[in-house]
């Protein structure tokens, strides 16, 4: 049963298994534009393989709620997969047992979305966006005998943040 319970407490979801809630900012360029409710409750299902993972946005007493599922894929390889329910998969990874990112592009936009939980049990949540037209290229030069390779640069049009406790008790 040790065995058991110390997987449990060092591994991925399950580790993360609780409700938890914060105030997300929403940064413009040189301050924080709005501030909202979150709130991530992350909860196993019958299936050992899928867990409820259900963020919640409070602005102002009206509830935008997303009810999706994180969908173990590959646990050694850090994989998994974020269902949105509707046709969305995300493909997730983890990486150092506690941080957590995807990275995708929807209509006009690149998105990174991390989660990384904290030794003291918060996570920090974190989405980063920007338009996916390049803004600038450089590089595709030779410098003596080494290659340079191009680069693209992007415009960062959005910046999204919480700390998120724990708001129940193991």
């Amino acid at each position: 049963m040790l065995c058991a319970t110390s997987f449990a407490q060092n591994s991925f979801p399950e580790s993360w298994i609780g409700n938890y809630k914060g105030d997300l900012k929403i940064y413009g360029v040189d301050s924080v534009k709005m501030n909202v409710k979150m709130y991530l409750d992350i909860v196993k299902t019958s299936k050992d393989s899928i867990f409820d993972w259900t963020i919640t946005y409070d602005m102002n007493g009206k509830k935008d709620v997303r009810a999706y599922n994180l969908v173990v894929i590959d646990r050694e390889k850090g994989y998994f997969q974020i269902d949105e329910n509707n046709s969305i998969l995300i493909d997730a990874y983890l990486h150092n047992k506690n941080v957590f990112t995807s990275f995708f592009k929807v209509m006009s936009s690149y998105i990174i979305a991390t989660y990384i939980k904290n030794k003291d049990g918060t996570l920090t949540f974190e989405i980063i966006a920007g338009k996916a037209d390049s803004v600038s290229t450089t590089g595709n030069t030779k410098q003596g005998e080494e290659d340079i390779p191009e680069v693209n640069t992007y415009p960062v049009n959005g910046r999204q943040k919480a700390v998120l406790r724990k708001t129940d008790q193991d």
